[in-house]
């Protein structure tokens, strides 16, 4: 065969369909057309900084501290913040997890809890700092605490949601084979059920960030990126502000694609549960 079967994709068409670098390429490129709106448009440095400011900012709070800053300022900003976010997030999805499921699979329990979650589901999440700080004083288990609040409530839905839309047939199925209870559960449940579970740990995770940002603002004495951001806005410091809020962002997508990546990948993945389209 003198032509290969096997046509390469051209490197820009398959960056524009999308692959591993096509999120690495939108960042750049944001922050370029950034750059450039604030150079040419001349706006004032203290309301809106270039992000080649933004990105000296973050250099130097990585590095040792000058005066009374201390060393590794924004490591330790960091440090605290991702400690409070990873806690109060698996805390949240192993008790909605299963809060979830229950009320899935139960018609009773579901008409108790539902409305009640319904209830403390459209209250802000913010409005809960001011109670939890009352009851808790301030410190990093107040912000654990919010966090909590802040994602619990879309694992508790999605999973619901998920284990009630398996089909009926695919348990008595189950059921004809001689599977128990548990085999059910383990099988059939969470195999279907795992879509609906990754979708709503997602959409508790960006409600996590949320939470930790404004339980840090209001509850933090010390440390965290929230009380970094609202600290920087004292001394009119908006670079650090700036930089405060692209740390929040480039974790997140970093959680999200890694984290999250790897369980897709192990699980409905693998499973052929859940694939890509383009329609």
């Amino acid at each position: 065969m003198s032509k290969s079967s096997v046509e390469i994709e051209n490197p820009v068409i398959a960056l524009l369909r999308g692959n591993k670098w096509t999120p690495f390429v939108a960042i750049l490129l944001f922050g370029a057309i950034w750059e450039v709106a604030v150079r040419l448009s001349g706006v004032n440095a203290l309301l809106m900084p270039a992000p080649s400011a933004v990105l000296v900012r973050l250099v130097e709070m990585t590095g040792p501290g000058k005066g009374a800053t201390p060393d590794f300022l924004l490591l330790r900003h960091v440090g605290m913040t991702m400690l409070a976010l990873l806690v109060g997030f698996f805390l949240a999805a192993l008790v909605s997890s299963a809060i979830g499921l229950i009320m899935g699979m139960n018609r009773a329990i579901y008409a108790w809890l539902n409305p009640i979650i319904s209830m403390f589901m459209v209250i802000p999440n913010i409005a809960f700092v001011p109670v939890i700080i009352l009851w808790m004083g301030l410190g990093l288990k107040t912000v654990i605490v919010v966090v909590v609040t802040g994602a619990c409530f879309p694992i508790i839905y999605t999973a619901a949601a998920g284990v009630q839309s398996v089909p009926q047939r695919m348990i008595w199925a189950a059921q004809t084979a001689g599977a128990s209870r548990w085999q059910i559960l383990t099988t059939v449940l969470l195999g279907a059920t795992m879509p609906y579970l990754i979708a709503g740990h997602k959409l508790a995770l960006g409600r996590a960030w949320r939470a930790v940002i404004a339980g840090e603002i209001f509850a933090s004495t010390a440390y965290g990126v929230g009380f970094m951001i609202f600290d920087a806005r004292t001394f009119l410091d908006s670079e650090a502000m700036f930089a405060g809020l692209i740390i929040v962002g480039l974790i997140g997508v970093t959680l999200e694609r890694v984290l999250f990546g790897f369980i897709e990948r192990r699980t409905v993945i693998k499973w052929g549960v859940a694939t890509s389209k383009d329609l």
